[in-house]
């Protein structure tokens, strides 16, 4: 070797860290490129998590036909979203119009004229008048948040036709090349093969699990809140529910386009104890016990993620992620809770191993 001139080693390692400063900067802009998908890359990559025992089981039946095993799972699957979302968009969409469609009629025969009604505004020191005009401000702006939903739900229909088909393509090599992504990340990432191997499965379980609860929590606050619609009276209870269960997907304000024009018929039906009682049934039973118990227990990240924990991973991923944090939030959670007892374990072993070194070292007789 010349004066001067880099070892091989040397060169080597230098290759190796300049290949992997431009492995890293091309993933970035992939991830860049990638982020306006990252519903239907979700979306698809759940999917194939949560169908994969049904896949296991067709494939073996098919033999070695594994592409048309993965092809029918995933087309199933697409007919389960597409034929549900699009009935679903178009139920939300009528049923909201014609909901505030009714509140308005409600409130144009004045039911606040009414002995009892005006004995309530009287014990509680409102001006009659004063309400009427409060609640018919209300139901105008419910009336354009209803006619701009409806809107915004046939736009999303259309515009949800990318988001399908990039989450059947994803479904569909989620299924057929999972055990293959697993081994080549192996290689691929600077961990031992274990750790990684933990990770990818920590990342599986967890998206199917939030995806999995998710659809079931809806499915509660749909069935809780129709039971209430059911008990204080408010008409095609079934409906209501199942409208709510839908909405409960909207991040944050889903569930408020269903309940809240439900108290408000109730209240300009004369049924103001009804209409506070509805309120305060959804707000704790619908709302809160729904965020804070229920969904909690279903998408918890396992029994070493604290409550507090989980609650940042739902409602921040939401915040910053939109309607995919519903599922992007709970596997990032998961991931750092993964690397982190990982990392606890590679510590304790290596203070286990300086601690028995020091020990046999203080043995060692001095000559």
């Amino acid at each position: 070797m010349e004066p001067g001139q880099a070892s091989p080693a040397t060169a080597r390692r230098a290759q190796r860290v300049a290949l992997g400063v431009l492995m890293g900067l091309t993933f970035l802009v992939v991830a860049w490129m990638a982020a306006p998908l990252l519903v239907g890359l979700a979306l698809g990559t759940v999917m194939g998590f949560t169908a994969q025992p049904f896949y296991a089981g067709l494939s073996k039946r098919m033999g070695t036909r594994r592409k048309l095993a993965s092809a029918v799972t995933t087309l199933l699957g697409g007919l389960v979203v597409v034929g549900g979302g699009t009935v679903a968009a178009w139920v939300v969409a009528r049923e909201l119009v014609a909901a505030v469609a009714i509140a308005q009629q409600q409130l144009a025969a004045r039911p606040l004229d009414g002995p009892r009604a005006a004995r309530v505004l009287g014990a509680l020191g409102l001006d009659r008048e004063v309400v009427f005009a409060k609640l018919r401000d209300e139901i105008g702006r419910v009336a354009n948040l209803a006619a701009t939903a409806a809107g915004v739900v046939v736009q999303t229909s259309v515009g949800a036709l990318l988001t399908v088909v990039i989450a059947m393509w994803t479904m569909y090599y989620v299924l057929l090349d999972w055990p293959r992504i697993g081994r080549h990340l192996e290689r691929l990432l600077p961990l031992d093969p274990s750790h990684t191997r933990a990770l990818v499965d920590e990342f599986r379980d967890v998206g199917r699990r939030a995806f999995v609860g998710t659809v079931a929590s809806a499915i509660i606050q749909g069935t809780v809140a129709g039971v209430g619609f059911l008990i204080f009276g408010v008409p095609h209870p079934a409906t209501g529910g199942a409208l709510l269960a839908v909405a409960s997907f909207i991040p944050v304000v889903g569930t408020f386009l269903v309940w809240v024009p439900a108290a408000v018929w109730l209240l300009t039906s004369g049924h103001l104890a009804r209409a506070l009682l509805l309120t305060a049934y959804c707000l704790i039973l619908v709302m809160a016990a729904n965020d804070y118990v229920v969904r909690p227990r279903l998408v918890g990240s396992g029994e070493d993620s604290h409550p507090l924990l989980t609650l940042v991973a739902l409602i921040g991923g939401i915040s910053v992620f939109g309607v995919a944090g519903v599922i992007v939030g709970p596997v990032a959670l998961s991931l750092f809770l993964a690397s982190a007892r990982i990392y606890e374990r590679e510590r304790e072993l290596d203070l286990a191993v300086l601690t028995s070194a020091g020990t046999e070292e203080s043995r060692t007789p001095r000559s």
